[in-house]
């Protein structure tokens, strides 16, 4: 059963005015033609909504209750409308950076793209590389060991030690994203240079899974300098803990960028000081 919404709205007008002549005035038409707009209605739903009473029309008990009904149709149907009708096109642009980066990067260009949707995807630099390929992802910010084919920008960053305020750290027991991270590389790698043991004691995908033994003082991390969580100690060396090296944070494009992205790429190139790439 299809009821078109003139005869929904027609129906609610002659329930609250109690007759057909003034309903066929409210929405400006004949009375006749509301007469019509009623008897379609009720052949249709197989039930008389009305009782004709000396005072005017009284709804029968199947009318009052598709009365109810229909103001909920009605203004469910009328607020989608409205907001459908009322809502600018928006320009969505879909990014991916590690969770570090995107808690102490990405606060500094959001603000300046009001009209823009953002989806945002947290993820590791291979991961999400992979996803640019695809052009599932327009940019994304990314570590990794060799320069990847679609990289338009480059910032080398110095990589910093990171442990608990009281935590007091005689080995190097290590919290680390798994094989092929080029933070826990480069963790590994200065520690055996040193001639340091080392163990990876915790071993997670995600952000919260590295700092939680971190926090509990466990372990040690590392991140790129600046970007370690105001409740932790971020250093750059100490005893047992070597120098740690730089590493590149790539700017990578999808291969067709909308106009909304690329202005966002040269924002986020002009605010974490890239070099463009040739």
């Amino acid at each position: 059963m299809d009821i078109e919404l003139r005869l929904l709205r027609s129906f609610v007008q002659i329930h609250e005015a109690g007759s057909i002549s003034r309903a066929a005035e409210r929405m400006a038409c004949t009375q006749a033609a509301m007469s019509m707009r009623l008897k379609m209605l009720e052949t249709e739903l197989g039930a008389a909504l009305f009782e004709r009473k000396p005072q005017g029309l009284e709804p029968t008990p199947r009318g009052a209750e598709f009365y109810a009904k229909t103001l909920a149709v009605l203004g469910a149907y009328d607020e989608m409308m409205s907001a459908t009708r009322s809502r600018p096109a928006r320009d969505r642009i879909r990014l991916g950076m590690p969770d570090d980066y995107a808690l102490s990067w990405l606060g500094r260009v959001l603000p300046e793209f009001p009209a823009v949707e953002f989806d945002i995807t947290c993820d590791l630099s291979a991961q999400l590389m992979a996803q640019v390929q695809r052009a599932e992802i327009d940019l994304a910010l990314v570590t990794l060991a060799a320069r990847p084919s679609l990289a338009l920008a480059v910032r080398e960053v110095p990589l910093h030690w990171v442990r608990a305020q009281a935590a007091v750290m005689s080995a190097a027991r290590l919290a680390a994203y798994p094989e092929g991270c080029v933070f826990r590389r480069a963790m590994i790698g200065a520690l055996e240079a040193a001639a340091q043991s080392w163990q990876v004691v915790a071993q997670s995908r995600s952000h919260a899974g590295i700092f939680a033994p971190v926090r509990a003082g466990i372990a040690v991390t590392s991140v790129a300098a600046g970007t370690a969580p105001p409740d932790l100690v971020e250093f750059a060396e100490s005893p047992g803990f070597p120098a740690l090296p730089t590493v590149p944070v790539y700017l990578v494009a999808a291969p067709t960028l909308r106009r909304s992205a690329r202005k966002f790429a040269e924002r986020l190139v002009q605010s974490l000081d890239l070099t463009v790439l040739a």
